[in-house]
């Protein structure tokens, strides 16, 4: 049996030591604590962040993208004109495509690694033609809840009472990258995918889930065609969808909301106008065809101000809605 020379065994042993030692060293780093629960005012739900080593404040969108929107106004807009970041690095920048109904955009964005709440959250950041709406004074733009580094995110909207009911119901990560929540219709109507909006003023509804709406509420269309802003600064045209028996989504009161029926495709199923008027010419010709049968609502501060809170939690994921209890049906 031949044995090593300690000499080289040593060498050997201080060699591994070293080029292990940065990895372990790593390894051994121990994780970040969790943070603190977030709980903000419903009627303004901003937070302070920092973008490219300005401070900015935030409005948390719990319906909206996992992007930052930045305001035209706001004075970080010429801070991220700039080509270097504080830290010399080059910004990486690109187009945010998306299609709202028929119209295509590309709005200019770029990376950035944000502050918030003293963790760095890697986001991109768009400079859209319009500000969201909902915001209050002093937002420099929105924030999507998917980036927000907390693990629980609570919105205030009144203190609670003995008549409110909590109804916690799983979420996921939908079509449009925002947090949202499946919901099964009564009757074999189908299953809506359900966007929560608050800074909305009035729920908007896709034609698809207006027809089945219509079918289990004995929904009509009524009203003139109007206009209403979407996402982005796409503007598109819309008709009022009045349900005759409401329609309950978890322990939330359904009566109503605008329907983009200009932007689908299938327009045998929509539901029945009570004024019958065809308005086929109304109809807007973009570069993108009409929308397919996307069951998707965005519910507003129609629906969602009647609660007391809105709670959303990352594991597992959920949202727990507080609102006045409803009738059994």
């Amino acid at each position: 049996m031949i044995s090593a020379r300690p000499d080289l065994l040593l060498v050997l042993l201080l060699a591994a030591a070293h080029a292990g030692g940065p990895a372990l060293a790593a390894k051994k780093r121990p994780p970040l604590p969790p943070l603190p629960p977030l709980e903000l005012p419903a009627a303004a739900p901003l937070i302070d962040a920092e973008i490219a080593g300005q401070r900015v404040r935030l409005t948390v969108d719990p319906g909206g993208d996992d992007i930052v929107q930045i305001n035209p106004e706001s004075p970080l807009r010429a801070v991220l004109a700039a080509a270097t970041r504080p830290d010399g690095q080059a910004v990486d920048r690109g187009q945010y495509r998306v299609a709202v109904g028929q119209i295509s955009l590309a709005i200019p964005f770029s990376r950035e690694t944000m502050l918030i709440a003293g963790r760095p959250v890697r986001a991109r950041v768009l400079q859209p033609a319009a500000a969201p709406p909902g915001q209050r004074a002093g937002s420099d733009g929105v924030i999507g809840l998917p980036l927000l580094p907390h693990d629980r995110v609570t919105l205030i909207l009144r203190p609670a009472t003995a008549s409110d009911r909590s109804q916690t119901i799983p979420a996921r990560i939908g079509r449009s990258d925002a947090w949202g929540l499946d919901w099964r219709l009564p009757g074999g109507a189908g299953e809506l995918d359900v966007e929560l909006h608050p800074l909305r003023t009035t729920s908007v509804i896709s034609a698809a889930a207006a027809s089945a709406l219509a079918e289990v509420g004995d929904g009509r269309l009524v009203g003139p065609v109007s206009r209403v802003l979407i996402s982005f600064g796409a503007i598109r045209p819309v008709r009022r969808l009045e349900l005759g028996r409401p329609v309950t989504i978890a322990n939330l009161v359904l009566r109503g909301g605008v329907v983009r029926l200009y932007d689908w495709a299938g327009r045998t199923e929509l539901p029945p106008d009570a004024q019958a008027q065809a308005e086929d010419g109304l109809a807007v010709v973009g570069k993108r065809g009409r929308q397919g049968a996307w069951r998707n609502i965005k519910l507003g501060h129609d629906v969602l101000g009647a609660c007391a809170s809105i709670s959303w939690q990352r594991t597992p994921a959920a949202f727990t809605l507080v609102c006045p209890e409803q009738p059994s049906r």
